[in-house]
């Protein structure tokens, strides 16, 4: 009776020692790091083995264990059809989906990376300055005017005008570059990842006013946005969130925004500020003299900004200023405005 006591235990032992491997395996091979989408830059050197290849996606966090990496490109025969090149894998990709990504890499394509909140202008000088082969950012500026594109994609403004009329949705992300398709490709790349980005969560979200904001549409969303990734100096939600909260009250009082990011974007550069010559100039990006939002986006706003403009929080404030320290500070009346920037000193004086 002992005996066969013994050998249930051990039964249940080894039953339960298996049960708990394959959980294991199952954890690390398919279940993502994070469901959140973050588009991460990876490159594979000629030579390189798929140790050391492992041992990089666990440092940029991508796969939570390198003995699991190890085994299934041996289970799989993997290692030896890696590809050398530029790949742009992502954070919600399961290890066993970057495995597969990394055997079709192309040693001519490259990656680019396009910070969050700038202009279009901008990111063309990007594009020239990573050498793109095929792609120039006389050509990316051109593809990113195609009125076509308003046809493929509902969400592109169809009556716009201007020099750049989808200015605010050309998402900023890391690309994988692929010269074959030149720079439309590039531009489509970045319109599907705004599509996926401001998903029918968020489109169902702004069809209800909150506490904070009206009922909105998404062009406001993306304007505001744009002004706010152009003037949050510290990129937090709470400062993002606090930025927006500024422009609804001054909307909702009929104050005009004052906003010298848009002046600057109508005179084509981001920085020095505004003269004060330049501060009469009457322009409608000139929100210190027209009321109301600018024409359109003055930059193209990443996750953080759009999320904070579609739940901004509920204040009072009415005023900001950043200090001499990179600090930004919310006033909700103009003395007390005028009294902090004397006390603090302002940004770049």
């Amino acid at each position: 009776m002992r005996r066969l006591i013994a050998v249930v235990v051990i039964l249940a032992l080894l039953g339960f020692g298996t049960s708990r491997a394959i959980d294991w395996w199952n954890f690390n091979v398919n279940t993502p790091m994070t469901t959140t989408s973050h588009s991460v830059s990876f490159h594979i050197d000629p030579g390189e083995t798929p140790t050391q290849i492992g041992n990089d996606l666990y440092n940029l966090r991508l796969i939570r264990s390198t003995i699991a990496f190890d085994l299934y490109t041996r289970l799989n025969d993997a290692g030896p059809k890696f590809q050398a090149g530029a790949f742009v894998l992502n954070t919600n990709m399961s290890l066993s989906q970057i495995v597969t990504a990394l055997q079709h890499g192309r040693p001519d394509e490259k990656t680019i990376t396009f910070p969050e909140g700038f202009p279009l202008f901008y990111q063309a000088q990007k594009v020239d300055q990573k050498n793109l082969r095929q792609v120039t950012g006389a050509d990316y500026l051109r593809a990113a005017r195609d009125p076509a594109l308003a046809q493929k994609y509902s969400f592109l403004p169809q009556a716009a005008s201007g020099d750049f009329p989808y200015e605010g949705y050309l998402f900023p992300d890391t690309y994988l570059v692929d010269p074959t398709a030149g720079s439309a490709g590039l531009v489509r790349a970045q319109l599907d990842q705004f599509d996926v980005v401001f998903g029918s969560d968020w489109r169902a979200q702004i069809a209800q006013a909150t506490a904070a904001r009206p009922k909105e549409d998404m062009r406001t969303i993306v304007i505001l946005a744009s002004m706010v990734d152009r003037e949050a100096n510290n990129k937090t939600s709470t400062d993002r969130g606090n930025v927006c909260s500024v422009y609804y009250n001054r909307l909702r009082e009929g104050m005009t925004l004052g906003v010298d990011a848009t002046l600057l974007y109508a005179l084509h550069r981001l920085t020095p500020e505004p003269t004060a010559a330049e501060l009469d100039l009457d322009s409608p990006y000139n929100t210190r003299k027209h009321a109301g939002l600018p024409p359109g986006p003055i930059s193209n706003p990443g996750k953080a900004a759009l999320a904070a403009c579609i739940n901004p929080p509920t204040t009072s404030f009415l005023f900001y200023f950043t200090d001499k320290q990179g600090m930004t500070h919310f006033e909700t009346n103009e003395a007390d405005f005028e009294a902090d920037k004397q006390k603090y000193g302002l940004s770049g004086s």
